[in-house]
Parts: C-alpha cells; sequence; structure tokens
C-alpha cells in the first residue's frame, strides 16, 4: 500500500466491527484506507446493489459511514468537508402519480420522499448526472424544510435509502470538489482526493479510529 508522508498510519481500524465506510471510487481515498471500506461505483444503482449486498452478506454493521465528493450548491464554498442529515433524489418526478418531486411511487412513505438521518448537518441532493450546471436542474427549486440544497452528489440518497431499509444508522461526509459549473469537471479531476485527510480527522476525532501501522 502506497504512503505518504503527510499520513503516519498505514490504515485506520474502527473501535469495534459495526462500521462500514462506503465510498464511491479509490481516487477518492488513494493514500491510505480504513480497515474495513466498500467501493461501489458511481451512480444510484451502484451504491444500492453493492450496499444491499454487502449488508445482507455482514449483518454485524450498524453503522455505514460514507465519504465522496460532491458539487457545492447553496452556503458552502469548494474545499469544505460537510457533514450530510438530509437526502433527497433530485431526478425522481412520477408526477401526479404521487405527491410531488422526488417521491417515488409505490413505495413505503416511511421511505418514499426526503430521507432524514438527524437534522442537524447539510442537505444532500443526489441524482444520476454529473451536475456542471446548477441553474440547469430540473426541480432545482425543489425546497426541504424550506431549504434549498446544499451540495448535489451522485450515491448519497440510494446509500441513506438502502440504510433507512435496513435498519442501519448512516452517516456521510461530502467534500466540495467544485462549484457545479462549467469548471466542474476540471475542479473534480484535480480535487477528487483533497478530502482525504481531513475525512479521517473525522474518523478519528469523532467515531475514534485508530492509527495503525
Amino acid at each position: 500500500m502506497t504512503k505518504q508522508s503527510s499520513f503516519d498510519f498505514s490504515y485506520l481500524r474502527a473501535v469495534n466491527d459495526e462500521y462500514l465506510i462506503v465510498t464511491a471510487l479509490r481516487q477518492e481515498l488513494p493514500n491510505q484506507l480504513p480497515e474495513r471500506i466498500l467501493f461501489t461505483g458511481v451512480g444510484k444503482v451502484n451504491a444500492t446493489h453493492k450496499l444491499t449486498q454487502y449488508l445482507t452478506q455482514n449483518p454485524h454493521i450498524k453503522c455505514v459511514i460514507n465519504f465522496g465528493t460532491a458539487g457545492g450548491a447553496f452556503d458552502v464554498k469548494k474545499g469544505d468537508l460537510i457533514k450530510c442529515t438530509t437526502f433527497l433524489q433530485g431526478d425522481m418526478d412520477c408526477g401526479e402519480l404521487c405527491g410531488g418531486p422526488g417521491i417515488t411511487f409505490g413505495d413505503d412513505p416511511v421511505t418514499n420522499g426526503v430521507i432524514q438521518f438527524g437534522t442537524e448537518g447539510q442537505i444532500c441532493r443526489t441524482q444520476d448526472q454529473f451536475c456542471d450546471d446548477l441553474d440547469g436542474l430540473d426541480l432545482f427549486e425543489h425546497l426541504v424544510m424550506d431549504n434549498k440544497f446544499n451540495c448535489v452528489d451522485m450515491e448519497a440518497y440510494a446509500l441513506a435509502k438502502t440504510c433507512a431499509m435496513m435498519d442501519v444508522d448512516f452517516q456521510c461526509y461530502k467534500y466540495i470538489s467544485d462549484e457545479a459549473d462549467g469548471d466542474a469537471s476540471t475542479d473534480w479531476n484535480e480535487n477528487v482526493s483533497s478530502g482525504e485527510e481531513l475525512f479521517y480527522k473525522v474518523l478519528r476525532d469523532e467515531y475514534l479510529f485508530a492509527s495503525v501501522e
């Protein structure tokens, strides 16, 4: 495993075996790794499939901690690491068949709209399209508790919904790699791994993960 001088550990170990770190891409955590980590691939379908499969095979997991990059929307800036606790599906709209944008027709009412794991964090909108034009998004005016979403990604809602349906706690941290504008692709490529050390500090400070040589 490649080791960078800015890190003083080979990997991070959780306080018990109930935690799982979930990330879409290896590039987002390229230099050091938590001891137990799942890479899902990009998008809601990949995220749902991989996490459901893992949790089914590992019923001892009680808390999923998601880390990933996201485009900044409102009240965040590039380079921030934010905690998200409210999740909405930005590209779901069944029209008059149900109660409005973001609600999946026929779903259990508990999980068919906005999903929350607490209210103290930011709002993340998930969609199966890389966002490089906030003004062009459909459902852009969709409000959650009278607030617009803070960031946009491609997996968090799917992961949160899977955890809600499987009775597993979900914690989510997003590194704002770009501003979801015309420079988003360039900025993402330049910053995809820039949140790594910030996230590991959270794991050590907030969840008591230990550095292991």
